[in-house]
């Protein structure tokens, strides 16, 4: 992975890496639908895999009552992920971890930031400049900034 200036990505290598995200993540939007339909994804592997709660508790070393209260801890969104692939491990499962955009793709979510940036930055400017008159604004500082800016991206060293 090639990075810019500042550690930001260019925008060459973002868009490769958000097809690349975006094609990994259509089995989690598959998923995602589905996540509703179970009261949390531990109870429902290990019963429809035949596991008995003190198999699992075997297998992991604890006891039927820390069963339930991982169970229950998944399905009120508050279990550690570390106790989650250890319950995973025991339902000879592996744990498959993701964030996937709500609606459409990662390319539209980034295109979507990418909107809401140029506005609110465009909202901050209007706001810090209004009223001011020009000289007072520091111009020629902006201005030795941008060229300082341009110069480096020529690959010219500048101070």
């Amino acid at each position: 992975m090639v990075w810019g200036m500042r550690g930001r990505m260019g925008t060459e290598e973002q868009e490769k890496m958000q097809q690349r995200l975006d094609e990994a993540l259509l089995g989690f939007r598959v998923a995602q639908k589905a996540e509703g339909a179970t009261e949390g994804w531990l109870r429902a592997i290990r019963q429809a895999a035949g596991f008995s709660v003190d198999e699992v508790a075997r297998r992991l070393g604890v006891s039927r009552r820390e069963i339930f209260r991982l169970e229950k801890a998944e399905k009120e969104s508050r279990i550690q992920l570390g106790s989650l692939r250890q319950a995973a491990g025991a339902l000879d499962c592996e744990l498959v971890y993701a964030l996937a955009p709500r609606k459409g793709t990662l390319r539209d979510l980034a295109d979507t930031q990418k909107g809401a940036l140029k506005q609110a930055d465009f909202g901050l400017r209007e706001k810090r400049w209004q009223g001011k008159a020009p000289e007072s604004l520091g111009w020629r500082k902006v201005f030795r900034k941008a060229l300082r800016r341009m110069m480096r991206k020529a690959g010219i060293r500048v101070r």
